[in-house]
């Protein structure tokens, strides 16, 4: 049940949802097993890459949460902390900031609530402070800029558990996310069997190309690419 909450104030919407669906526990745990970089051999969406939001520091091992989502303004981070007001242990904060790159909504006191609260990771599309007290604290974090410049309590706007969008990729409250050191892969809630199928299949590919490589040896691998080479050569002449 999603229990919204509109709370209209002068010319400005609020929408809080309060309770959204979760995920079985079970499933987003097979989910943290199988890094995002599996999905890439098979998937062409749902997949953000590390080129606009990149982790803070090194991310040692594949993490996976559901996500609570909040969007903001450029230079407001009241809804940052209602959100953080929402989070349940094994949470994903999710902050869309439509890739801001001056006012940093999160740095050293949201992440000591957020880790209070047993948030596992953040995924910023805008910029964070404090990065040296964030890599001491060694919660993952990913960001789309870094800036000394940070936003403030305006009480402008933004909404909570709401469909956020990065990168192209949608994000609803409750799909689950999955991040290394590669990037994050976004599971839609009502596909996460799928996605386990399909990661789980892309894990035994990739091992079975790992022993055939060793078994073949490096030319005799790559010879086995040479139909398909004179394939194509073959077609450019048709």
């Amino acid at each position: 049940m999603i229990d919204s909450v509109y709370k209209e104030r002068m010319n400005v919407m609020i929408t809080v949802n309060s309770k959204t669906l979760r995920p079985k526990p079970e499933e987003v745990k097979q989910l943290g097993t199988i890094s995002p970089s599996d999905y890439g051999h098979h998937l062409n969406f749902q997949l953000i890459n590390t080129k606009k939001i990149k982790p803070l520091f090194p991310v040692e091992n594949t993490f996976a949460g559901p996500a609570v989502t909040v969007r903001i303004p450029p230079n407001d981070g009241l809804l940052v902390y209602k959100a953080l007001d929402l989070v349940q242990p094994g949470d994903v904060v999710v902050i869309d900031m439509n890739e801001e790159e001056r006012f940093a909504c999160w740095g050293e006191i949201t992440t000591r609530v957020a880790m209070e609260k047993g948030a596992i990771a953040a995924i910023i599309n805008g910029p964070v402070t404090d990065t040296k007290i964030l890599n001491n604290l060694q919660f993952t974090v990913f960001s789309y800029a870094i800036s000394p410049l940070t936003t403030k309590v305006y009480s402008i706007g933004g909404d909570v558990n709401v469909p956020v969008s990065i990168s192209g990729c949608i994000i609803n409250p409750g799909d689950i996310i999955v991040g290394s050191n590669d990037g994050l892969l976004v599971v839609p809630q009502e596909e996460t069997l799928s996605f386990i199928e399909i990661g789980k299949k892309e894990e035994e590919s990739d091992e079975k190309r790992r022993q055939e490589l060793q078994a073949l040896g490096v030319e005799k691998y790559l010879r086995r690419c040479d139909p398909l080479w004179e394939k194509m050569l073959g077609n450019d002449q048709n």
